[in-house]
């Protein structure tokens, strides 16, 4: 596990190292990140406050998607809604206890990690932050 923590009078800084790996699927090889840390996912949250509580998994990240802060949150306030964006983003790996997942980063916002399962909306969703 690589990580770094900074802490001083009025903040504690963490840097996590991601690394890469390959996975095989259908079409070939896959790249992807592997977070440093495992992240408790929930099922069919409706938003961020019924996050966490679930198992912790590996994370793998095959996709980013940057948001602004006010997208972020009309997408975070229900989270169980069909989006266009995450439409036919799955990505089936062979590890146990682990997802493959589309980060969702915003400014100012927590980082999401969502493994759609081949659905249009957030299905099982973790957070940093």
């Amino acid at each position: 596990m690589t990580y770094l923590v900074d802490v001083c009078n009025d903040a504690i800084s963490l840097r996590l190292s991601l690394t890469s790996e390959q996975f095989t699927g259908p079409a070939g090889p896959v790249t992807v990140l592997k977070l440093p840390i495992p992240l408790s996912f929930a099922c069919k949250a409706r938003n961020l406050s019924e996050l966490g509580g679930g198992e912790l998994e590996v994370v793998y990240v095959f996709k980013r998607i940057d948001m602004d802060p006010l997208g972020f949150d009309a997408f975070a306030r229900n989270l169980c809604r069909d989006t266009d964006w995450l439409e036919g983003l799955f990505l089936a790996i062979p590890v146990a206890n682990a997802r493959a997942c589309v980060m969702v980063v915003a400014t100012g916002r927590p980082i999401l990690f969502i493994d759609t399962q081949g659905y249009s909306y957030a299905r099982y969703v973790a957070r940093l932050g």
